[in-house]
């Protein structure tokens, strides 16, 4: 009989002997007589006789109210009180699963899970160890399962990065799960922790894992009697990333003391295999501490996008490499084809002129496409760009995967631009112009990238296939049966192999005496790379600098872009040749 039940007949048995009906109608008759003969000697008798009246039926009215809720508390919702008397007695306890642990292509952690040991009194909360949580468990001071004098112990689920903030971008955080969690998918628990941003959220589902249950019995007070039944948690899976942990750690140093000494804020870099599309090191600024998010919730300068995939910026004078392949493609020129660097020229009302000339008054004369793109002269691509017309690069752009997803393992990345006519029409209600056309060709106007979409062009051309940047490599399964994810090759031979070789050619002075890319001029190795200076509306451009390494048997593709930093080779550049410098010394 559930408690609720018997203190309902207690009650009611007591009331019901106190007041019988036996006993009310004798003292009801006696009362009677009583008034009666009191009403003939006394006048004022009538109004005691209808006060006792009313006592009396008040009285049976409340006998009966509490014999029709007893009835039915027991007869009509018996069952359900029933159900919740026992809901009250068993209660079905939740504890937290740990999340899968994420390595590097080397086996070393980067992100682990351990639990912490909460001793919880009121409103105090002291920090435990797991063999102190033991020791008060045995002595029934404290448990997991019930509250003792000592209070009761939480067992929680606290998330380690080995790398720190160095690998914030790349891998996420955690954080508890909230109701939206709870709501959309019913596989959460309220004792999980979810994965934000990174790995953490592009693989949470295999690295989530299930939390345990317990049934457990208690009395009265809340405390337990016994465990009824316990379900084991089980962990998440563990995750392989294409990541070299080393790499990473040093491509943050280099950028991080780059960005102190020019005093820029915002810069994002990447290293591929140009071979297999496998990132190697992805870092973005400013950084935020994924072991304590709270303290970087309220910046405005928004640590928490990737720019990597996220920012989108126009990509400069690096986009000058689909021009060459679209111009070289379509037969617009040749390798031998020479346009003469005149300084600057006029369309209309609108001054057209080289970067050489601004800064220096000089002019590079007659060039051919390999010098064009050493010098990154940008009247040659003006020129090169009214010959092969808008489709044309258009088309170039989309084979290299601008305008689209490259489809990288991380998420919430962006598209990016290829602007036509239609898009201008629709966005401005303008038509497009001539000059329109001159300004893609040399990746300004209104063309957008990622710098995980510019590095991608880059791999390609140093590769000769267009491959998929991808970061998970293995995703460990139950008795060996691993998830292995492999690179994908999304298109080869977009371009003939004798136009990429001369794309490379050019690339490869770039970096040489004479090129853009002064910073390599000393290398004891050689590269291929190109620069760029992304000018916009207001402040400073952005510096653009992407190469690959080495030149005969490209290894990593690496692109560096600082927003609002200046120019390519002078602000991106030295980045890229400290990384390389170290690359050179330190590549297994």
């Amino acid at each position: 009989m559930s408690s609720k039940k018997k203190w309902s007949n207690i009650f009611a048995n007591n009331l019901a002997d106190s007041i019988s009906y036996d006993k009310v109608k004798n003292f009801s008759e006696k009362s009677y007589i009583f008034t009666k003969t009191r009403s003939t000697q006394d006048p004022t008798s009538q109004n005691s006789t209808d006060k006792s009246r009313f006592f009396y039926f008040l009285i049976i009215i409340i006998f009966l109210l509490f014999v029709g809720r007893l009835f039915y508390l027991t007869i009509i919702q018996g069952s359900k009180n029933r159900i919740l008397a026992e809901e009250n007695r068993i209660q079905l306890v939740s504890y937290p699963q740990k999340r899968g642990k994420i390595f590097d292509r080397f086996g070393q952690a980067l992100a682990q899970s351990d639990y912490i040991y909460l001793l919880k009194k009121d409103y105090k909360v002291t920090q435990i160890s797991e063999e102190q949580s033991l020791e008060l468990e045995n002595q029934s001071l404290a448990s997991e399962n019930y509250q003792g004098e000592l209070g009761q112990i939480f067992k929680q689920v606290q998330r380690q990065y080995d790398l720190g903030k160095s690998a914030a971008h790349l891998l996420g955080y955690t954080t508890n799960a909230g109701q939206n969690d709870l709501e959309n998918d019913p596989k959460i628990s309220s004792v999980s922790q979810v994965g934000r941003l990174g790995i953490e959220q592009s693989y949470d589902n295999f690295l989530q894992g299930k939390p345990g249950k317990k049934i457990i019995e208690v009395d009265a007070f809340g405390k337990k009697i016994s465990i009824l039944g316990d379900q084991e948690p089980k962990n998440g899976q563990n995750v392989h990333l294409t990541i070299d942990a080393n790499m990473q750690k040093k491509l943050y140093e280099i950028l991080s003391a780059h960005l102190e000494k020019t005093k820029t804020l915002k810069a994002a870099a990447v290293v591929q295999n140009p071979e297999s599309g496998e990132v190697l090191a992805l870092i973005s600024m400013p950084i935020f501490d994924p072991s304590d998010v709270a303290k970087s919730l309220n910046d405005k300068d928004e640590p928490f996008i990737n720019r990597v995939v996220q920012g989108t910026y126009p990509p400069g004078s690096i986009f000058k490499l689909v021009t060459a392949l679209a111009g070289l493609e379509s037969g617009s020129i040749t390798k031998d084809s020479q346009i003469e660097d005149v300084g600057e020229f006029n369309i209309g009302d609108t001054r057209f002129a080289n970067w050489y000339f601004l800064q220096y008054e000089q002019k590079d004369g007659l060039i051919n496409i390999i010098r064009a793109i050493a010098r990154s002269n940008d009247i040659f691509f003006y020129r090169l760009a009214e010959k092969t017309g808008l489709e044309a690069i258009r088309k170039m752009a989309i084979k290299f995967g601008f305008g689209q997803k490259t489809g990288i393992d991380l998420p919430n990345e962006e598209l990016g631009l290829v602007p036509d006519e239609k898009w201008k029409q629709s966005a401005f209600s303008s038509n497009w112009y001539l000059g329109d056309t001159l300004h893609l060709g040399i990746g300004q106007g209104f063309m957008l990238a990622t710098p995980i979409q510019v590095n991608s062009l880059i791999a390609s051309v140093a590769s000769g296939k267009f491959t998929r940047p991808y970061i998970v490599s293995k995703i460990e399964g139950e008795n060996n049966q691993d998830i292995e994810l492999g690179g994908k090759i999304i298109a080869g031979n977009i371009t003939s192999p004798t136009n990429l070789n001369i794309i490379r050619e050019g690339m490869k002075q770039a970096c040489q005496t004479g090129g853009t890319g002064w910073p390599f001029f000393n290398a004891t190795y050689t590269i291929g790379c190109k620069t760029g200076t992304a000018e916009k509306a207001l402040g400073n451009p952005h510096a653009w600098f992407s190469a690959y390494a080495p030149f005969n048997n490209p290894q990593v593709s690496v692109t560096v872009i600082i927003e609002d930093g200046g120019e390519g080779s002078s602000v991106a550049g030295p980045v890229a040749r400290q990384f390389l410098d170290w690359y050179f010394q330190n590549r297994k």
